[in-house]
């Protein structure tokens, strides 16, 4: 993702870096994981995701096609493929299917961007380990 979306993937590590405890995200570079199981979606937009997410499709099913509403595409993901795209700015949903269907979606918060301007408004204060 460095090489292939390199501003995506610089503002998606920003705030994962900076994790308390010098914690590191299994997730890298994005911040959070939901796992769908069995599910079709409505159409919806993640308004409070950051840049990209990214979906791994796991099924075994027909059907399920993920829709992109305003590029017009239509994407049938097989076991294992996977696709990225701005969830907070394209209305996207799955189409019904048959047979067992999960995914596993890879986004950030936008939220996460207060961490980095000032710890969530602890930056300063001598009990927070990253005090300046």
């Amino acid at each position: 993702m460095a090489e292939l979306l390199p501003d995506h993937y610089a503002i998606l590590k920003l705030w994962v870096e900076l994790l308390p405890s010098n914690d590191f995200s299994p997730v890298f570079p994005f911040g959070g994981l939901v796992i769908n199981m069995n599910v079709a979606t409505r159409a919806h937009r993640d308004t409070e995701d950051l840049s990209l997410c990214f979906i791994l499709e796991i099924s075994d099913c027909e059907g399920g096609e993920l829709c992109l509403m305003e590029p017009g595409l239509v994407i049938e993901l097989r076991n294992g493929d996977g696709v990225a795209f701005c969830s907070n700015k394209i209305t996207h949903f799955n189409l019904d299917y048959k047979g067992k269907r999960a995914s596993f979606v890879f986004h950030s918060d936008r939220a996460g961007l207060a961490w980095c301007k000032d710890g969530n408004g602890w930056k300063g204060n001598k009990f927070f380990s990253q005090a300046e």
